[in-house]
Formats: structure tokens, sequence, C-alpha cells
């Protein structure tokens, strides 16, 4: 896990913000900060010990670029191929995700469903059907599962 766990990256000196590479446009400092994922985040809150999370990344520096660095949500909630009945009325939808997101952006097909906190559920009212579920991060990233609902 330390491998995954710390990481360096490139910080700008005036800013304080994340970049993900040097241009030679701006000056820069490396920096290794931990990448816990969020569950274990909000336990080190719940445990008083804070965690140095690593800044957002620049606004200008593009979100394709910023997408490239760090991994992808993993849905934990559906589990892919997973059979959920439509009486449960309301389907929690949750992902793990890398330390410096904020917002999980939740997708069934095309249709967008909402958005979420990284330690937040969101709940879907999904109709009877076949679905592919995708969680988009605010960098870019994303992952899906199918999910059939009954």
């Amino acid at each position: 896990m330390s491998a995954r766990l710390h990481r360096e990256i490139l910080v700008d000196r005036a800013s304080g913000l994340r970049v993900p590479i040097d241009d030679g446009t701006r000056q820069l400092k490396r920096e290794v900060y931990e990448f816990w994922p969020c569950d274990f985040l909000k336990l080190f809150e719940q445990a008083g010990i804070p965690r140095k999370t690593p800044p957002p990344f620049s606004p200008e520096t593009g979100s394709e670029l910023a997408g490239r660095t760090g991994h992808s949500p993993r849905i934990i909630s559906p589990a892919s191929k997973e059979i959920v009945l439509a009486s449960a009325k309301t389907i929690p939808l949750r992902a793990k995700v890398e330390a410096d997101v904020q917002k999980i952006y939740w997708f069934a097909g095309k249709k967008f469903i909402g958005q979420a906190g990284p330690d937040e559920f969101l709940g879907w009212d999904a109709n009877t059907g076949d679905y592919e579920i995708m969680a988009l991060d605010d960098h870019g990233r994303a992952t899906s599962c199918s999910v059939i609902v009954h």
C-alpha cells in the first residue's frame, strides 16, 4: 500500500495549488502527500488524527491532464452484476475515491442521477431494468458497473 499511499506531486509556489505537469510557465515545488482512501480519512477525522491532504488542481491546468494522475473511483454499492429489488425503494450508490476528490457524479447510462461527496452515499430511485452505472470524480476519472433492478 505504501507505493500508492505516498506520492510526489507538483505544487505551484504562488497559488499553493496542484499542477499535473511542469510546463515551464510557473515556479513549482515537489511535495509528498499521503493519498488515503476517503473511508480511511473519515476514520482518521473521527479519531482526531489530522492528515495532510493534497491541494486541489489549479483550475487552469484542465481536467484532461488532471485526470491522468491518480486512480479511478471504485464502486462499492451496488456491486457489479448485482440484482437489486426495486421494492427496496432507494438504491444506495457509493464509491471509494482518491483523497483529492471533492465530488462524485453518478449516471445510469447517459442519464445523470446526482452528485455526492466522497464520504456520502447517493440514493437512487430506479425503475425495473438493466443499467450501466457510472461514477465520475471531479478529476475526470470514471468507472462503471452493470446492475439489474427487478
